[in-house]
């Protein structure tokens, strides 16, 4: 039986989720790069498990002319129909790092049970499985785009149930706020400290949501911006810790 890890990256379209292998190589780590977004058409290495060797989302879309979320449920359902072409080589990487590249649609982390399916057949496999839900820096500069992230990552966090980091992506790639415009090289730096520029994005901080929001939102949304204030401040599971490609932390 094996004893290894498996890291399942989860995070929206362009949150940089290839970053988490170009670290690893960055750092002289190895590690297996299991690709199960079957619509990812870029690597930077070639994959040692690629899902679009047994189905593609284009082949779903073409031939049961479904949309592009459609063709990938069906895809992972499919995987999950004929899970051997999974299982049967993961008896080959034991002991070892594996990086499971996961598709972004929101769907998956939400209500469908599909993503906790798979991560079942990896603890099966005896690899112990870590989430890490990635935004990218920019999302930062949008406090609707920034909330939206916390709910995803919060029904992740839910929905999977297993160890899970929250990470904000691209930090090499955020402007300052404080310096305008300039990068400012200790954007990821002293996270905890409350009195850092970024603390109430890194500890989010729901009343964000409302203070930026009020002026701008009709009066009938008030109400949601409300609920949504009150439901992240409940759950209260969501922190995040910068990652820039060009650091080791």
């Amino acid at each position: 039986m094996s004893s290894g890890a498996a890291l399942f990256i989860m995070g929206p379209a362009g949150s940089g989720k290839v970053v988490i292998s170009q670290y690893s190589l960055t750092l002289g780590r190895v590690a297996h790069l299991i690709n199960l977004d079957p619509a990812a058409d870029h690597f930077d290495y070639e994959p040692s498990k690629d899902i679009k060797e047994l189905i593609a989302v284009e082949d779903a879309m073409e031939e049961l002319q479904y949309g592009p979320n459609g063709g990938l449920m069906f895809c992972l359902e499919y995987l999950l129909e004929n899970i051997e072409w999974l299982t049967t080589d993961l008896g080959e990487y034991q002991d070892e790092f594996l990086i499971v590249d996961c598709p972004g649609q929101i769907e998956l982390y939400t209500h469908s049970d599909i993503m906790s399916r798979i991560v079942s057949v990896f603890q099966t496999a005896d690899y112990k499985p870590c989430g890490i839900y990635l935004m990218e820096s920019l999302f930062l500069q949008d406090v609707t785009k920034f909330f939206a992230g916390v709910l995803t990552a919060t029904s992740a966090m839910l929905q999977i149930g297993i160890p899970h980091l929250n990470v904000i992506s691209k930090m090499d790639l955020l402007e300052s706020r404080r310096d305008g415009g300039d990068t400012d090289e200790k954007d990821d730096e002293d996270v905890g400290d409350d009195l850092h520029h970024l603390h109430r994005y890194f500890y989010p901080d729901p009343s964000l949501l409302n203070e930026q929001m009020s002026d701008s939102t009709r009066p009938k949304f008030l109400e949601l911006n409300r609920a949504i204030v009150q439901l992240i401040d409940e759950f209260d599971m969501v922190n995040f810790i910068p990652l820039n490609i060009k650091k080791e932390i």
